[in-house]
């Protein structure tokens, strides 16, 4: 492949903005790259704009400097989409009203309220920038960074026809494989012997098998999460309190072991401290959105000091790396052989053409294991999902289907049936109230939407244009 040109939609955002910038100066194969920065906050293009031109060097790369996303897209090969509006903003809110009612949302941008406002609030934009993609740059890939991951994916799938996957850096390789050999005090050289296979939802994967020199070690990890739970203390980020026991108690429990325990644990009921018998550690925290503003203001604070000159721009190249999408970009360029844990249909494996998980549909949107070349990802065979497991799988895609079927509609009744099967929600009517208040709360957001509070008429709403002006910002 020629030396790419990458537009990012989002440049802005932190956890990907920058670590673009550092791969298109580092990675071999991205020398010479077009570097395309798209953001609607004039302020931010602007700091990332200078910190490219200086990290660039003379690495070859190109960088421009886009407000409106169609100025960037001509001539596109990959198309990364890495934003979210107030994203604090309105995930405090979300959060705060799903715990006022009862849901305790230790992550909050997946599942439950905030998973679902999120993809009302973004969901639109992805659509439409997706549908200019085909009109101006058809041939580019389209890879989605925009949670909830999962939710998102299967609105292209069902609405767009550009080509596209999703990414969530959880399971990034080879770290994802070496994280659990030193959990289990193994030598890291022994990664080649490693066979892995994880499966899911995105946010709700599971590791399936995992043998170690052709040894069943499955059992083993489970347990060492167990030892390691021995002292867990109900302090620090909400999402990586009491990981260790959770983890265990689901592995135990499904006999397969939980891989992004931090999101997975506000999928399943059993945390949320309303049980008679309460479990030993106490209910979720809810997700805080003090300490990630407090780390935002942290990397623009330092952005600021590299385009000063009081920290020098080698420190930048020293301290940061190729992050997920950066480095599945590279794969696909050089085609080196990687494989990458990516979320799309189950479907096209590697081995026989027919589905990863043998027991999910094709049609399922999962995060699994897949070989990369330029002609895009095709997944390594999974297996079968356990019973019981399989089923929360299924509750889960459901709830994302209903939200994008809402979304296009413009539904309050389908949004209220998705967020009353969640499993997190206990009442019909505990759905009903915490919609209407997210909407009266995010009525800004959603101005697209109708103003009515749920009823029964919403099902005849019919199918609606997700063209929105402000969408020219973009």
């Amino acid at each position: 492949m020629k030396s790419p040109k990458i537009v990012i939609i989002g440049a802005g955002s932190l956890f990907f903005g920058r670590q673009a910038i550092w791969a298109a100066a580092n990675l071999p194969g991205l020398r010479g790259c077009t570097l395309s920065l798209v953001d609607t906050d004039a302020g931010r293009l602007e700091k990332l704009t200078r910190l490219a031109h200086l990290a660039a060097g003379p690495s070859g790369a190109k960088i421009e400097s886009h407000a409106n996303y169609r100025e960037a897209l001509p001539g596109a090969d990959f198309v990364v989409l890495s934003f979210s509006e107030k994203n604090s903003h309105y995930r405090r809110i979300e959060c705060e009203v799903g715990a006022k009612y009862g849901i305790r949302s230790c992550s909050g941008d997946t599942i439950g309220p905030a998973g679902i406002f999120h993809a009302m609030r973004e969901f639109p934009a992805i659509l439409d920038i997706t549908r200019t993609v085909e009109e101006l740059c058809p041939q580019a890939w389209v890879i989605n960074y925009v949670n909830p991951s999962a939710t998102m994916g299967i609105g292209l799938m069902r609405h767009s026809k550009a080509k596209n996957f999703a990414l969530c850096d959880t399971h990034h390789m080879p770290a994802k494989k070496l994280s659990y050999l030193k959990l289990l005090g193994e030598d890291v050289e022994r990664v080649d012997e490693f066979d892995m296979r994880i499966a899911g939802v995105n946010h709700f994967t599971w590791m399936l098998k995992a043998e170690l020199g052709g040894k069943n070690v499955l059992p083993d990890i489970t347990a060492a999460f167990r030892r390691d739970s021995v002292g867990e203390l109900d302090e620090g980020y909400a999402k990586g309190r009491f990981n260790n026991y959770i983890t265990a108690q689901l592995g135990e429990l499904f006999g397969a072991v939980p891989t992004c325990t931090g999101h997975t644990k506000e999928y399943v009921p059993f945390y949320q401290g309303r049980s008679a018998i309460q479990e030993k550690i106490p209910p979720l925290a809810v997700f805080d959105c003090d300490q990630r503003e407090r780390w935002t203001q942290e990397v623009w604070e330092e952005i600021d000091a590299y385009i000063a000159g009081k920290k020098p721009i080698q420190e930048f190249h020293e301290k940061l790396k190729s992050d997920h999408a950066t480095d599945v970009i590279h794969t696909m360029v050089i085609e080196d052989g990687r494989t990458y844990f990516i979320n799309r249909t189950n479907s096209d494996c590697v081995e026989d053409g027919g589905k990863p998980v043998d027991n999910l549909p094709a049609d399922a949107f999962l995060e699994m294991e897949c070989r990369l070349d330029r002609n895009g990802p095709r997944p390594l065979k999974v297996g079968s999902m356990p019973y019981g497991l399989r089923g929360l799988q299924y509750l889960i895609l459901d709830i994302h289907e209903l939200t994008i079927e809402a979304i296009m509609k413009r539904d309050r009744e389908l949004l209220v049936r998705a967020l009353s099967i969640d499993p997190l929600v206990n009442s019909i009517a505990t759905a009903r109230v915490v919609i209407d208040e997210i909407f009266e709360r995010e009525r800004e957001a959603l101005l697209d939407w109708p103003e009515t509070e749920t009823s029964a008429n919403g099902a005849d709403a019919g199918e609606v244009s997700v063209q929105r002006e402000s969408l020219q910002l973009y």
